[in-house]
């Protein structure tokens, strides 16, 4: 039997899916299940990685099952997972604890220190990052104060995705654009740099880290354990995998700096391909890219369409006197947005887990009136997310040529009225992509050029990805979006002084 068929694993921060899809690039079948953060304490996302790879394990056999796919013609397994966060393993590959989300905020005041210390600034010329919380080395600075025994015990760091291609493979690795992402990498060598953590006092635990593999190779194969878990055949081989928001941007068909990428799902991402690092070490994020040479410069923020995922859990549901399901309240909700008008509606600020360059931020509605009501609120979300990718595409673009369209994902894409207000905020046409899981399609696309399905990149995705549709932005509405855009800026920067107070 030919192997012809790909299935790819995509552990996000909210939920964990397995998808099966044809070598044309084709969605046979998705299944997955939601895994909620566990809230040890405030400000503290974590999840349990047995749970996360009993639910991958669960999803592998259903999308097999729904897809009708044999796992003997399984060419390749395609590895993606949400980034930076914290896995530790010991030993014996054994978790030391709960792996933590990449949204924690526990590390927020460790943060604050190096931004003020200037240990921050004297790193950005080699990694081009800026720090937060959530990333690796502020993680491993706060269990060195508070959980020094579970570093002790610690004898592997690694990211989601290598999590899983640990318990796929039985091998110990990372991948370049994962280190990359997550602040340890020497950007311009593309590999990982112990100086580093030795820079932010941390130099003791570069031994939780090593050498990495690069995104466009094969690391191992499916183990016996892992086949009986997963139902897979054992010798698959898999991927190294590729991080996240670089994988959704292949699952757009973004390949190089023509196209933007824009997805507003848990995280905010608004990327780009390029040949050359950002010139300002300090603007924006650049992740190692697929092939030798390549970044995908980003702009990102847990801002996006979480923001209002919580306000239909927080607000709209316990309001709902019918007890609908989540997707008739979301459909509700975009009856109510498409109701309301854009003038004259209150502004909601997307703070609800901080904002990268000032993790103490928080959420806010500011003008709120007697006469509004939940249609404006909506809207008023809505507009906040989208008010700030534009903001982050700006910084994104500045001294580059604007491109054509976005190209555009996410859980945004799935409400008509939202749509409609991010081509007029962002004030570009909105290309949609005919695949549903972005990410798990960019993790197929490297597999595919891994296991030789197809020569290069470019092939790969020409012949894989596809343009659903394309929304074009409103010119009256973007004149109107541009004047409250205005506005929201002058209550982004005044309210910046009081968050540090809250």
């Amino acid at each position: 039997m030919a192997k012809r068929h790909i299935i790819a694993f995509d552990a996000g921060g909210t939920a964990v899916k397995a998808a099966v899809y044809d070598e044309r690039g084709a969605e046979l079948a998705v299944a997955g299940a939601t895994m909620a953060p566990l809230h040890p304490a405030p400000g503290w996302l974590e999840r349990d990685p047995e749970s996360m790879w009993a639910a991958i394990c669960g999803a592998s056999r259903q999308a097999l099952g729904k897809a009708g796919v044999a796992p003997s013609s399984v060419a390749v397994v395609g590895l993606t997972g949400y980034g930076n966060g914290l896995f530790l393993l010991d030993r014996q590959g054994k978790p030391t604890r709960n792996a933590v989300l990449s949204p924690d905020l526990r590390a927020q005041a460790i943060v604050a220190d190096w931004r003020a210390s200037g240990v921050e600034d004297a790193l950005l010329p080699l990694i081009h990052h800026r720090q937060w919380p959530g990333k690796p080395a502020p993680l491993i600075a706060w269990l060195a104060a508070h959980e020094p025994e579970t570093l002790a015990r610690a004898a592997h760091a690694m990211f989601c995705k290598d999590y899983l291609r640990f318990r796929l493979t039985g091998g110990l690795g990372l991948e370049i654009s994962e280190l990359s992402s997550g602040g340890l990498a020497d950007q311009a060598k593309r590999r990982f740099e112990p100086a580093i953590l030795d820079r932010l006092g941390l130099g003791a635990y570069a031994r939780l880290y090593g050498d990495s593999v690069e995104p466009l190779t094969l690391f191992g194969a499916v183990s016996e354990a892992a086949a009986a878990e997963t139902g897979l055949v054992a010798g698959t081989p898999v991927s190294a995998g590729y991080a996240d928001g670089p994988a959704m941007a292949l699952g757009l068909g973004a390949v190089d700096d023509r196209l933007i990428s824009v997805i507003a799902g848990t995280w905010g991402l608004n990327q780009l391909v390029s040949r050359t690092l950002p010139a300002d070490v300090a603007m924006s994020v650049s992740i190692a890219g697929a092939r030798p040479g390549e970044f995908v410069i980003t702009e990102a923020g847990p801002t996006s369409a979480s923001a209002f995922e919580w306000f239909v859990e927080a607000v709209v549901r316990p309001s709902d006197g019918a007890g609908r399901d989540h997707a008739a309240l979301l459909a509700s909700c975009d009856d109510l947005a498409a109701r309301a008008r854009s003038d004259g509606a209150p502004y909601f600020l997307p703070y609800l887990n901080g904002r990268l360059d000032q993790a103490a931020a928080r959420g806010a509605f500011v003008g709120l009136a007697s006469w509004h009501g939940l249609p404006e609120m909506i809207r008023a979300v809505f507009e906040g997310v989208a008010f700030e990718h534009r903001w982050h595409i700006d910084q994104l673009l500045a001294g580059r040529p604007r491109p054509h369209a976005a190209r555009f994902g996410g859980g945004a894409a799935r409400s008509a009225p939202w749509l409609e207000i991010f081509a007029a905020a962002i004030d570009l046409p909105l290309e949609l992509a005919a695949t549903s899981e972005l990410g798990a399609l960019g993790a197929a696309i490297v597999a595919a050029v891994g296991v030789g399905l197809y020569p290069d990149l470019e092939t790969a995705v020409a012949a894989m990805t596809r343009v659903d549709r394309r929304i074009e932005p409103d010119p009256e509405l973007v004149e109107t979006l541009a004047r409250r855009r205005t506005i929201y800026g002058e209550l982004r920067d005044a309210l910046q002084p009081v968050w540090a107070k809250l």
